[in-house]
């Protein structure tokens, strides 16, 4: 069965290790709709992994919705300083809520990976925190097959 992925380039396979063990604990409390507490998943991340997430403090995060409601409508989407990496915790709920099944996260080739998975209608939630994940783990997206089409990313 062919199913939509996130392709991306492996040059680390402890680091793809680790990536395929968070992927099926999320996978397993999907599946299960049985989600651990947030603070549970900081364990399957090391600093380094950790270091691709927004952590805000209050006041930092005050300044940025300052900056972004003072910001035209019509600008704040494409604005590069408004641009911020995911939240740790939004990521999971991002997961918790995407209408999709995880399928599996596996080589395909000697330096590529896929992280699979199968929407159960349009829209699902998009692929953002399924790339968030990856990209944690230092890998580079090379390409995605969201379920509208293939994706070549530019590099």
């Amino acid at each position: 069965m062919k199913y939509c992925f996130v392709e991306f380039q492996v040059d680390d396979s402890k680091r793809f290790n680790d990536l395929c063990k968070v992927f099926n604990e999320i996978k397993k409390d999907k599946d299960n709709n049985f989600w651990r507490n947030e603070e549970d998943w900081l364990i399957f991340f090391d600093r380094k992994a950790l270091s691709h997430f927004w952590w805000t403090s209050e006041e930092e995060e005050t300044e940025y919705f300052r900056r972004w409601f003072a910001t035209p409508v019509e600008q704040r989407w494409t604005d590069p300083s408004l641009e911020t990496p995911w939240d740790f915790y939004s990521m999971f709920d991002a997961f918790q809520n995407g209408e999709y099944q995880l399928i599996a996260c596996r080589m395909v080739s000697a330096n590529r990976a896929k992280l699979e998975f199968e929407p159960f209608n349009y829209p699902y939630g998009g692929t953002g925190a399924i790339q968030a994940l990856v990209e944690s783990f230092d890998f580079i997206i090379l390409a995605e097959d969201d379920g509208t089409g293939y994706t070549k990313f530019n590099l």
